[in-house]
């Protein structure tokens, strides 16, 4: 059985994507850009996803080699002059597909440059993963389950924060894991329980918070904030409370601030100017869908 091309990369995403290798909340993008055409992958690339295992992605060797041969590229022009660089990657065979994407973010010298992998995956059933699985794949045997309730396989990966893992190449060429020192913890761990109420993946864990991330393929930032379900919310009052949504006492979205890259990690801020997100490629459903309103300001964007 062949698996379709997912919601179509080549489309503009303007969809909720939920990753099913972890408990991870769905991720808001809104990208209209222009991407090259299909094409091998360049150097770094290659070293990044051939040094990285299996088991830290949940990426088969087989999948990440096919990956290589069909990349989609943005460049995105620094304020240095510089430029970094915005990847899709997709692997597809019978009843598997495999697809990533990799942002790379400049530091001050080359050896500083981190790229964020996020990767994401459909396989029917585990019996569908065996012809890609090789004995270099070094996968423990809980690497796949079949879920019957989903009707489709759960792979097993590396901790992630925000749906990202981040590695730096050193000299030789091999990956770093530099996930924890460049990517903060979930805000949402320090909330006040009463405020992570109502808050939970579709399979009733506590989830972290929510990623917005309609501007990375522009700007080096990326926006966190938590949904409510019914019932649940925030007083309109509230400093974290983002205006707007249903008319009512209490407000669904809470903002949580903005992961903004330094050049050496992303530092979590309450406010941003707006240089820093620009009003292009708004989400109708994220929460900056209408910040740009005059009619709706947004009170975590800095005019100037």
């Amino acid at each position: 059985m062949t698996v379709s091309q997912p919601n179509g990369w080549r489309r503009a995403l303007a969809v909720a994507v939920s990753f099913t290798f972890a408990a991870l909340p769905a991720i808001a993008v809104a990208q209209t850009e222009d991407w090259a055409p299909l094409d091998p992958a360049p150097a770094e690339i290659e070293r990044l996803l051939l040094g990285l295992s299996t088991a830290d992605t949940g990426l088969p060797l087989a999948a990440r080699q096919g990956m290589l041969q069909r990349a989609e590229r943005v460049e995105i022009p620094r304020a240095d002059g510089g430029v970094d660089q915005y990847f899709r990657l997709r692997h597809e065979a019978d009843g598997v597909y495999f697809g990533a994407t990799i942002r790379s973010l400049a530091g001050a010298k080359p050896a500083d440059t981190v790229y964020l992998l996020q990767a994401d995956h459909q396989v029917d059933r585990c019996a569908a993963l065996q012809p890609l699985l090789a004995r270099a794949d070094r996968v423990p045997g809980n690497f796949c389950r079949d879920d019957a309730d989903a009707g489709t396989a759960i792979l097993k990966s590396g901790p992630q924060r925000f749906g990202y893992t981040a590695w730096r190449l050193a000299r030789s060429g091999k990956p770093r894991n530099v996930t924890r020192s460049v990517l903060p913890e979930d805000p949402v761990a320090r909330l006040p329980v009463a405020e992570r109420e109502g808050v939970h993946d579709h399979g009733q864990v506590a989830s972290g918070a929510w990623v917005d991330r309609s501007r990375f393929a522009e700007v080096p930032v990326l926006r966190l904030y938590l949904e409510y379900g019914d019932g649940h919310g925030l007083p309109r009052s509230h400093p974290r409370a983002f205006p707007g949504g249903y008319a009512g006492e209490q407000v669904h979205t809470a903002h949580l601030g903005f992961l903004v890259w330094n050049g050496q990690r992303f530092d979590l801020r309450q406010t941003i100017p707006r240089a820093l997100w620009p009003c292009t490629h708004d989400a109708a459903f994220s929460p900056s869908g209408q910040s740009c309103r005059p009619d709706s300001p947004d009170p975590f964007i800095v005019p100037h």
